[in-house]
């Protein structure tokens, strides 16, 4: 597959390097209410996705109105330039460079093996699908005595930390140290190597259920937000304690809220729940908000996904968004999916490629 020079700076890992020149040559000049669009018009422009005449006069419309001169050219190196700068009037980007077969991409690889690696919610945490039949899993522990073969030769690994074997799939944890970016190739060969064998898995003691118990639950105090995710929202006292819960002082009610309403089966009532979730000012409250519509599987969600989670400064919402997307189907968000995929979090590239190859069949 052959690219031209703008994303083939992506194809090289390449956009850190180009963004730091444009951020000091460009965004230092910019207001603060600027710099958003800015950053967004650059991943579009470095993205495999479309760069049209009009966004290029959008871009030049945003950033000439504080920059009036000068012109910079950058060697990438893999013999790409970037050049950008005021010229007849207009600020002006480009990449020059021979368009080539694109190099191999960690994605490439991580895709055509079979094993397949799927990003988690937790940042360093990635899961292998091995095959064979779905059975409980079994943690381990970096620390903890092993009695799984395997699961010991991962851990000669020390940016390995722990490891759940279950019937179907292998999940594996980082060091925070660690970079699934780097690690994930050689990480995911050795789990093809001590896993894809059809070899019985380890005895489970435990069910995924019980193991979610362990990791422990929120703290209440005078506010319970568990007795909120028992109403239910079709009964109209239900329904009035749960919207004035929307508006609770307490975080994890207003989450608890927006969860049980949005399981409503009047659609209106679940969007507004939703809506209000995502505007709401604490993380938890916005990210429950976003996980109970990709939950719905429902189109009405998508401009929800695409123009307004994909863009959240929070990594997790970010890749909640594309998996949501996912699930509905790719459809008119290919472009958001091109942007994700130059996204600065490895998880949200992640699974923006594995979406887009598939909406290309690939």
């Amino acid at each position: 597959m052959t690219t031209e020079p703008r994303t083939a700076v992506a194809d090289h890992g390449l956009v850190a390097d180009a963004s730091a020149h444009l951020a000091s040559e460009v965004a230092m000049h910019l207001p603060f209410e600027a710099l958003g669009p800015f950053k967004t018009a650059l991943k579009r422009f470095f993205s495999a996705g479309p760069w049209t005449d009009q966004d290029a006069r959008d871009l030049s419309d945003l950033v000439t109105p504080h920059l009036s001169q000068g012109w910079w050219e950058h060697d990438l190196g893999h013999g790409l330039t970037l050049a950008h700068g005021i010229a007849d009037g207009a600020y002006r980007i480009e990449v020059r460079g021979e368009t080539a077969e694109r190099a191999p991409s960690v994605f490439d690889r991580a895709f055509s093996g079979p094993v397949v690696p799927r990003q988690t919610p937790h940042p360093l945490k990635v899961r292998f699908d091995v095959g064979g039949t779905p059975a409980p899993g079994v943690w381990h522990r970096r620390g903890e005595e092993i009695d799984d073969d395997r699961v010991a030769a991962l851990m000669e690994d020390p940016d390995v930390t722990d490891v759940m074997v279950a019937g179907d799939f292998v999940t594996v944890g980082l060091a925070r140290s660690a970079s699934w970016e780097e690690r994930l190739e050689g990480i995911l060969g050795r789990v093809t190597d001590l896993f894809w064998t059809g070899a019985e898995q380890a005895a489970a003691e435990r069910t995924r259920e019980q193991l979610l118990e362990e990791a422990g639950r929120l703290s209440v105090a005078e506010i319970r937000p568990e007795d909120l995710h028992l109403m239910d929202p079709e009964r109209p006292e239900h329904r009035a304690l749960l919207i004035a819960a929307l508006d609770a002082a307490d975080a994890r009610s207003r989450r608890a809220a927006v969860v049980t309403l949005a399981m409503s089966g009047d659609p209106a009532m679940a969007k507004t729940a939703i809506v209000t979730g995502y505007a709401d000012r604490a993380l938890i409250v916005r990210r429950a908000a976003v996980d109970a519509a990709a939950d719905l599987e429902d189109e009405e969600y998508r401009p929800l996904f695409d123009e307004a989670a994909v863009h959240d400064p929070d990594p997790w919402t970010r890749w909640k968004a594309i998996t949501a997307i996912a699930d509905i189907g790719a459809g008119e968000s290919i472009d958001a999916l091109a942007l994700a995929a130059v996204d600065e979090e490895f998880r949200v590239r992640f699974e923006a490629e594995q979406v887009l190859r598939q909406a290309n069949g690939e």
